[in-house]
């Protein structure tokens, strides 16, 4: 090939390079545009559920038994015998522990024996005091008889002299009789003193159950040695009442005010002065408040360490037909107070709330099928559903209830945006 055919063909493959590039640029503009629009979010709505609700005040507390007795020995010696089931109910007067008795019937029987020999010398006072009384009624009238003769002339000083030390050794004896009585029947009632004090150690040998309630675990077992009297005396188990049980629990400095500006105002309902009524729940009952009882106790001041106060509830505590009472000492129990007649609300389900830095907040459909966003001020729950007591629309000083019509997007929430269109589909 020449030198002058190569630049020729060069130029040719250049000049349809370029015409094929022009011919794609002129199809390409040409080319329809392809749009993909997504389908507006489906969306589950419904309308708030309308009910009359009472409000509330809410607290926690713990069961504490109206009687607490620590069963202890009052009398040392050996324990004998255990007559009781850990942690069943007993009666009163039940019998729990025997300490061996026969030291404490051995001085009984000393006791008693002591009150024969002091009544025995008792009796022989008052007999020497009747030989006293005779031996000075004699001596006074020997010596009025000397006294007389004395100042009549007749009889001599030594006579009368000799006839008042007479007298006046009998008087002593008299009274000294009457002291070695007043004696006597001191140690007469000391020795039945004696003998009362040994019938009650006798008596604490046997222990029974003081009050009705649940017992404890037994603490000593038989054939140890336990110490009774004053001071560091052996525990040997715990009695607790479980007929009824209170619920204590702390009441803030606010709450306290308004609750009680609410007694003053009539809206809280009192069957009895002084008694507020009050629900409870425990964990076993969900959400739900099914036992009733009445606030009786308040204390006398509020602690300046917590700004709180002191109440207790009051709860009946029936024993069923099987198993054990519902409540128990030192069990966790929440409290509520309710305030005033029932208010007709709005509810929604809990599961249409949203969070926004601990702002509560719901969407609504509005009539074009707009998302809402709209605060709302929520009240207490009443099984899945909250209450609304108002929401607050974008753009509005205002808030409002919610109406019957409002449609409320209970699921779906996180495909809603404010502002975006939705597909409402009404909940079954």
């Amino acid at each position: 090939m020449s030198a002058v055919s190569i630049p020729w063909i060069r130029t040719a493959f250049g000049s349809v390079m370029m015409l094929v590039m022009a011919m794609l640029m002129g199809c390409g503009s040409a080319a329809p545009q392809v749009k993909s629009e997504l389908p507006p979010p489906i969306v589950t709505v419904a309308a708030p559920v309308e009910r009359m609700v009472t409000r509330y005040e809410y607290f926690t507390g713990r069961t504490e038994p109206l009687d607490k007795v620590e069963i202890r020995a009052r009398v040392s010696g050996y324990l004998k015998s255990i007559h009781f089931i850990p942690g069943k109910e007993v009666t009163k007067g039940t019998l729990l522990f025997e300490i061996d008795p026969e030291p404490f019937k051995a001085d009984l029987e000393r006791a008693k024996a002591n009150v024969l020999i002091a009544e025995a010398d008792l009796l022989t006072a008052e007999a020497d005091l009747v030989r006293a009384d005779s031996r000075q009624f004699t001596t006074k009238k020997t010596y009025d008889r000397e006294e007389d003769a004395f100042k009549r002339g007749v009889g001599s000083e030594a006579n009368r002299d000799i006839a008042k030390g007479m007298y006046d050794e009998a008087a002593a004896n008299v009274k000294s009789g009457n002291a070695k009585i007043k004696q006597g029947m001191g140690k007469v009632d000391e020795a039945k003193a004696n003998v009362r004090n040994a019938e009650l150690n006798l008596g604490y040998c046997t222990i029974k159950a003081p009050i009705d309630g649940i017992i404890g675990d037994k603490l000593v077992t038989e054939g140890n040695l336990v110490t009774g009297g004053v001071g560091n005396t052996t525990l040997l188990t715990t009695i607790v009442a479980v007929e009824k049980m209170d619920v204590a629990f702390d009441v803030d400095e606010n709450t306290l005010q308004r609750v009680e500006g609410w007694m003053r105002d009539g809206k809280i309902k009192m069957l009895i002065p002084g008694e507020i009524p009050v629900e409870a729940g425990l964990a076993v009952h969900g959400d739900t408040y099914p036992i009733k009882g009445v606030v009786n106790f308040a204390d006398n001041q509020v602690d300046p360490k917590t700004g709180t106060i002191r109440m207790k509830a009051r709860f009946d505590n029936p024993k069923p037909k099987l198993g054990n009472r519902l409540f128990s000492a030192g069990m966790y129990a929440r409290v509520r107070v309710p305030i005033g007649e029932p208010v007709k609300s709005m509810l929604v389900p809990e599961a249409a709330f949203a969070s926004d830095q601990g702002t509560r907040i719901l969407y609504l459909v509005s009539s074009d099928n707009k998302a809402i966003r709209v605060n709302a001020a929520i009240g207490i729950s009443e099984g899945e559903l909250r209450v609304v007591e108002s929401i607050q629309l974008p753009g509005e000083s205002q808030s409002r209830s919610l109406m019957p019509q409002d449609r409320v997007i209970v699921n779906g929430l996180m495909r809603v945006r404010p502002g975006i269109t939705v597909e409402p589909k009404f909940a079954k």
